[in-house]
């Protein structure tokens, strides 16, 4: 193989399939990347045997066709550290060599024949979204997955496809987050899909470099496994792939409070500047933050015995009865910053019930209160 590469794009497309190579493995070709050229692309492929990525990349002056596997932990530092605008790779059975004005590498690699397959998009109908929409739901609801649970579902975000509607939503048994947007093309019946954090942040990534945002992407569900596909910035094509988690996500319809009596407008960035002032002084025992609602503000307080007290006074829109509440701040403002809009309500049933933050239908965030001494 031979290919004279745009340094900038073979870099950026590396990064990303570095992001999906484990960091321990006991089959050494897990930790690599596949470099495949042909025609006047290089697509590379990393995979997991979970999580998969494919990146087609243009800007390529292939002159001898081929492919090679190199350790992504040798390779992506490389790319990163040359600054010339075009490098030449070269490789043979045993290594391959990389050169660029002033420098030039050697690396030993793998066999590329051991390298397990990632899939490509399958051919046929597939449902559709904007890539702004479907980037938008993600950052919505991926901060509230949980962390290594031993419920597996919940390591995960669910999606739910039905028709016109895309419906994802994340939970770590604390709080809720649940995104509803628009898609083409979905089934007449909701599929739901437990998608692994790891996937959904690769998907997230790729989604964030999308250039031609005309240019819809595409999913394609199965009962074991999920593909997105899209073009990225520089021309190119992605396909993410993903087995989903196993196991059953819990009935979020029943966590969301039904007709909660007490309801609070705020804006949204008054509410999160706040959170960040009150959260100043609390520390690891003491983390939680007072609101306390009045009828044309909030108060939103914290007290930490060795470190001191906080007071912030914020404007609110409240005509019920005097109501205090407490929260884990980062709880409050991983909502707010993921929120797109001036104002949102906040809803409660009473200070002991979950709290929901509201952002008109799009948008819906359950948090439970905590007790704070």
């Amino acid at each position: 193989m031979k290919v004279v590469c745009d340094r900038a794009t073979l870099t950026q497309g590396v990064q990303v399939a570095a992001g999906v190579v484990p960091h321990r493995s006991p089959k050494p070709v897990l930790g690599c990347v596949k470099l495949e050229a042909q025609g006047d692309r290089v697509t590379v492929l990393a995979t997991d045997l979970e999580v998969g990525i494919r990146c087609s990349l243009p800007k390529m002056e292939v002159q001898e066709a081929g492919e090679v596997l190199l350790p992504a932990e040798r390779l992506h530092p490389i790319l990163r550290e040359l600054d010339a605008e075009t490098i030449t790779l070269t490789s043979t059975e045993q290594e391959t060599t990389i050169e660029a004005p002033g420098a030039r590498f050697k690396i030993l690699g793998e066999n590329p024949a051991d390298f397990p397959n990632v899939p490509d998009f399958p051919e046929g109908d597939a449902a559709t979204a904007k890539p702004d929409d479907l980037l938008s739901l993600i950052r919505r609801v991926s901060f509230a997955t949980a962390r290594e649970n031993t419920r597996y579902a919940l390591n995960g975000v669910l999606w739910e496809m039905e028709g016109l509607t895309l419906v994802l939503v994340a939970t770590d048994g604390r709080r809720l987050s649940l995104a509803r947007g628009k898609c083409k093309g979905g089934p007449k019946k909701a599929i739901p899909a437990i998608v692994p954090s790891k996937a959904v942040a690769l998907i997230e990534r790729c989604l964030a470099d999308v250039s031609d945002h005309k240019t819809d992407v595409r999913m394609a569900i199965s009962e074991k496994d999920i593909l997105v596909a899209s073009a990225s910035a520089d021309g190119g094509q992605w396909v993410a792939y993903s087995r989903l988690v196993e196991g059953h996500f819990p009935k979020y319809d029943d966590v969301i409070p039904k007709d909660p009596d007490k309801k609070v407008v705020l804006k949204t960035a008054a509410l999160l500047g706040g959170v960040r002032k009150a959260a100043l002084l609390t520390n690891e025992e003491s983390r939680g933050i007072h609101l306390k609602f009045a009828s044309d503000e909030v108060i939103l307080t914290s007290r930490t015995p060795e470190m001191g007290e906080a007071e912030v006074h914020i404007p609110a829109q409240y005509g019920g009865e005097a109501l205090e509440v407490a929260f884990d701040p980062n709880f409050l403002a991983d909502a707010l910053k993921a929120m797109d809009c001036e104002e949102f309500t906040f809803a409660f049933k009473g200070p002991s019930k979950p709290g929901v933050m509201m952002e008109g239908k799009i948008f819906t965030y359950v948090v439970m209160p905590i007790s704070v001494v």
